[in-house]
C-alpha cells in the first residue's frame, strides 16, 4: 500500500504552493474522464466520453486513476477521524477491480458534485453513511473499471474476454501465458463505453473484503508523520489566537490595542465576531497578546440563558405546549386511561460538548481571486459553500485541502471555524493558521441539545407492553448542518437553519422504529425553539432516545417479574437481527450466569444507523461510587467490511458512552461552566472496563459502525445500576443521582 495520501511523483497537499490552482469546474457524474493516458471514472457508471485535450494535465477529480506507471490512485471523498474509513471505503474498490494493493495511492478529493451523498446531494461525512451509501458506489465503480481494462485486454490480446482472469493488477491469458499490466491498457479502457450493469465479482474470489487489513493511518500517527489540521505548514504562514465574548454572540467593547503590539512578534490585530485575533508568528506569541489586551465584552443574546431555567420550561412544556404526532399506532391513550398503575417516569438529557481532541482550527490564504483552505473539516460542501458566499468568488477559486481529523463527532461538519479562518486570512493578507484554545472551542462549541421525555407505558396480562407512549421536548439537532440541497435554502451559510418538520426526525429517531412489537404505541415531538448553538453529537438521536427506551423497556421486565434478556426476545420476537444479536450476547456474556459477589449486570438492545446491538455492562457500586467491570457487545451490521476496524470503532465507542455518563455542560447567566477537561472528565485508560465484542454476519446491506457502538450504553449501565441498588437513573449525568466516577 503507498503512503496514503500520496503516490511518487505526486503532490503532498500540506505542501502545496500558492500558485494556480490545479482545480477544474464541478463535472456531471456522469462523464467518463480521460487524462494523460489514464483511466479515470466518476461515481456513476453509465457515463460518456470526454476529450482529454479538454483537461489539464494531472486532473484527479473522480474516484479512480490508473496511470500508465500501473499506479492505481483512488480518490477519498470521506474524511478520516479516526474510524478507519481511509482504509475500508478504497480498500472495497481495490477489491472488486483486482488491483495490487501494495500499489494504491489514496488522494483526498477536494469538493465536487461528483462526491456528494447521491441521496442528499451534499458532500459530508456524518450520521455513519460512509459505508452505507459509498459501499456500493466503490464496488460498482471497481467492477466497470474491471471489466473496460479486460476489453482493452482482449482487444490488445486478440483473445475473448470471458478467458482472461484478473488478479493483483495484472490481466492474464492462462492459454498462452500472456499477461499486461492494468497501466498497459488505461488508455485504451478509457475510450470505452462504461458498462451499464457491471458484474461484481463473488465474494468467495474478494481478498479484502471481510478480512482485517493494517489501518493505512496508522504507520504514520505512530512515527508523527501525520498531518493533522493543527500540524499545518505552508509557507509564509502565520498563526492566530482568538478570543471571544465568554456568553456565545457577544461582543467586544473594549480592549488594549497598546498591549497586544507591545508584544514582540505580533503581525496584526483582526476584529472577528463576537471578539478579536491577534496574528503572530506563532501561537504563544498571539496567545500572550490576548492575555494582556484587556479585553471586556458586551453581553450577547443568550445573557440570560442557565441550565435550570432550561430545565423548568422544558419541565412545562411538557404539560402545556401542543405536540406532533410521529408515529401512532392502536389506540395508546384509551390503553392507558384503562390501566391499573401504568409506569410515569420523566426523563431529563443534558447538553454536551463535543470536546474533540484536536480543537478547531484552519489554515487560510485568501487573495483577490483565490481562497485556499487547509482544514479538518467533515463539511466540505458547507466549506466551500461558506466560502464562496464570502468572498463571490467561483467554484474553481476555492481549493479546499482536507487532513486528518483530531475527532469528529459531528461538530466539524460546521463551518463556523473555517469563516473565522477566512476572515482573519484575508484581513493580514497572508496565510494564516486559526487555532482555537480549549476555553474557546468548549464556549463556541454547537452542543448536543438538552432533551426531556415523558414516558407511559402499561403492561398486558401475558406481561408485555399493551401501551406505550413518548412525549419528547427538543430542539432541533438539524440546525446548522442540514443538507441545504435538499430544501434548497438560501440565506447565511454559516448560520443556522430550521428545516420543515418532515426532514427534522433525528430528535425522535429510535423512537420512532424500534424493534418491538407493541401494538399500541405512540410518539410525539415538540421542537422547541433555543438560543443555544446545538447540532448532531455522536449517536444523534439515537443515543438519547435509547437511555429511554430500554430504561422503559428494563422497567417493564421487571414489574412483569421477567428476565430481561428473556423478556427483550419475546418483545422482539418478529424481528430475527434483533432475536440473533440478543442471543449472541447472551452467549457472549454467559447470561444468565451467576455473577461474583457484588457484581450486577444490565442490558440493553438498540436498532441504529441501519443495525443492530446488544449490550451488557458488568458493574459494583460500593457508597453511590461506580466501577464498571466489563462490557459485552453483540453487532450486527449486515457485513462486517473489515473485522478489526469495526470492532476497534464499537470498543471506542463504548468508551465514548461511558464518558457520556458523567459529562455535561451547563450555564450560567450565558456562561458555560465547564471549559476544559478539569471539569468535563471524560473516562481515563485506568477506569476503562474489559471490551469484548463479537458481530454477528446477516447479509443484509452493509452499515456504518462509527456511531452505533455507544448508543445502547447508557442504558445497559443505567439498568445495571438498578439490578445493583434498585434505583432507577432517569436524569443525566449520573452525578444527578448522587452517583460518582464509573
Amino acid at each position: 500500500m503507498a503512503v496514503a495520501g500520496r503516490k511518487k511523483g505526486s503532490l503532498n497537499l500540506m505542501d502545496s504552493p500558492l500558485g494556480a490552482p490545479t482545480k477544474v469546474g464541478s463535472l456531471d457524474r456522469r462523464q467518463l474522464l480521460v487524462a494523460t493516458g489514464a483511466l479515470l471514472l466518476s461515481a456513476q457508471v453509465t457515463v460518456k466520453a470526454r476529450a482529454a485535450s479538454s483537461l489539464p494535465d494531472k486532473f484527479i477529480n473522480a474516484w479512480l486513476r490508473i496511470d500508465p506507471d500501473d499506479m492505481v490512485t483512488i480518490m477519498l471523498s470521506q474524511s478520516e477521524m479516526g474510524k478507519g474509513i481511509q482504509t475500508t471505503l478504497p480498500l472495497v474498490l481495490a477489491d472488486e477491480l483486482g488491483a495490487d494493493w501494495s500499489r494504491v495511492a489514496l488522494e483526498w478529493a477536494d469538493f465536487d458534485p461528483a462526491y456528494r451523498h447521491p441521496q442528499y446531494q451534499w458532500m459530508f461525512t456524518g450520521n455513519s453513511e460512509s459505508i452505507s451509501t459509498f459501499f456500493p458506489i466503490m464496488r460498482t465503480v471497481g467492477a466497470a473499471a474491471r471489466e473496460m481494462l479486460v476489453a482493452a485486454a482482449a482487444t490488445r490480446l486478440g483473445v475473448a474476454a470471458a478467458s482472461l482472469r484478473v488478479d493483483q493488477g495484472r490481466i492474464h491469458h492462462d492459454p498462452t501465458d500472456r499477461v499486461v499490466s492494468f497501466g498497459s491498457v488505461a488508455a485504451d479502457a478509457a475510450r470505452l463505453d462504461i458498462p451499464k450493469d457491471p458484474h461484481l465479482r463473488p465474494t468467495s474470489s474478494l481478498e479484502l473484503i471481510g478480512k482485517p487489513q493494517p489501518r493505512v493511518d496508522i504507520p504514520s500517527k505512530v512515527d508523527g508523520s501525520a498531518i493533522f489540521g493543527i500540524d499545518v505548514k505552508v509557507p509564509g504562514m502565520a498563526v492566530a489566537a482568538i478570543r471571544r465574548a465568554p456568553s456565545q454572540g457577544g461582543s467586544l467593547a473594549a480592549f488594549d490595542p497598546t498591549a497586544i503590539k507591545a508584544e514582540r512578534g505580533v503581525l496584526a490585530v483582526v476584529e472577528i465576531p463576537s471578539g478579536l485575533a491577534v496574528v503572530a508568528n506563532d501561537y504563544w506569541t498571539a496567545k500572550r497578546a490576548l492575555d494582556g489586551a484587556e479585553l471586556t465584552f458586551k453581553p450577547g443574546p443568550i445573557a440570560g440563558y442557565s441550565t435550570s431555567g432550561q430545565r423548568a420550561e422544558y419541565s412545562a412544556l411538557l404539560k402545556s405546549t401542543s405536540f406532533d404526532t410521529k408515529v401512532k399506532a392502536g389506540d395508546a391513550s384509551a390503553v392507558l386511561a384503562a390501566a391499573d398503575s401504568p409506569l410515569e417516569a420523566i426523563f431529563e438529557i443534558p447538553v454536551q460538548a463535543h470536546a474533540t481532541m484536536e480543537p478547531m482550527n484552519c489554515t487560510a490564504h485568501v487573495t483577490d481571486d483565490r481562497c485556499e483552505l487547509w482544514i479538518p473539516t467533515q463539511g466540505v460542501e458547507i466549506t466551500h459553500a461558506v466560502a464562496k458566499q464570502m468572498l463571490g468568488l467561483a467554484d474553481d477559486q476555492i481549493i479546499i485541502h482536507r487532513t486528518l481529523l483530531g475527532g469528529g463527532f459531528g461538530r466539524r461538519l460546521l463551518a463556523d471555524f473555517a469563516k473565522i479562518a477566512i476572515l482573519v486570512a484575508k484581513a493580514a493578507g497572508r496565510p494564516v493558521k486559526v487555532i482555537w484554545s480549549r476555553e474557546e472551542d468548549f464556549r463556541y462549541d454547537a452542543y448536543r441539545p438538552p432533551m426531556v421525555h415523558a414516558v407511559k407505558a402499561s403492561l398486558g396480562n401475558d406481561g408485555l407492553p399493551a401501551a406505550m407512549t413518548h412525549r419528547v421536548v427538543s430542539p432541533s439537532h438539524m440546525l446548522y448542518i442540514f443538507p441545504r440541497g435538499v430544501i434548497k435554502a438560501q440565506g447565511d451559510w454559516a448560520r443556522p437553519i430550521m428545516p420543515p418538520a418532515a426532514y427534522d426526525g433525528m430528535a425522535v429517531e429510535g423512537l420512532t422504529e424500534t424493534p418491538y412489537a407493541i401494538a399500541n404505541y405512540a410518539v410525539e415531538q415538540h421542537r422547541v425553539d433555543t438560543p443555544l448553538s446545538v447540532s448532531v453529537w455522536r449517536t444523534t438521536g439515537h443515543g438519547p432516545n435509547n437511555f429511554v427506551l430500554e430504561s422503559v423497556i428494563d422497567e417493564l421486565a421487571h414489574r412483569a417479574n421477567a428476565d430481561p434478556l428473556s423478556y427483550r426476545l419475546r418483545l422482539a420476537a418478529s424481528d430475527p437481527r434483533a432475536v440473533a444479536v440478543l442471543n449472541a450476547v447472551g452467549a457472549l456474556c454467559g447470561w444468565p450466569a451467576a455473577l461474583p459477589a457484588g457484581r450486577f449486570r444490565g442490558l440493553a438492545l438498540a436498532k441504529a444507523f441501519g443495525g443492530y446491538i446488544a449490550q451488557v455492562v458488568e458493574l459494583s457500586v460500593k457508597d453511590k461510587t461506580i466501577k464498571c467491570h466489563h462490557v459485552w457487545s453483540a453487532v450486527d451490521i449486515g457485513q462486517t467490511l473489515d473485522p478489526g476496524i469495526a470492532k476497534s470503532n464499537i470498543e471506542g465507542g463504548v468508551v465514548w458512552g461511558l464518558s457520556g455518563l458523567r459529562t455535561e455542560v451547563t450555564f450560567a447567566d450565558g456562561e458555560i461552566e465547564q471549559t476544559n477537561f478539569d471539569q468535563f472528565d471524560p473516562l481515563h485508560v485506568s477506569e476503562t472496563p474489559v471490551i469484548t465484542t463479537r458481530f454477528v454476519e446477516s447479509g443484509a446491506k452493509p452499515t456504518g459502525v462509527g456511531e452505533i457502538g455507544p448508543v445502547p450504553t447508557h442504558a445497559a449501565f443505567c439498568n445495571a445500576v438498578f439490578a445493583a441498588t434498585g434505583e432507577r437513573i432517569r436524569a443525566l449525568p449520573i452525578s444527578r443521582s448522587g452517583y460518582q466516577r464509573i
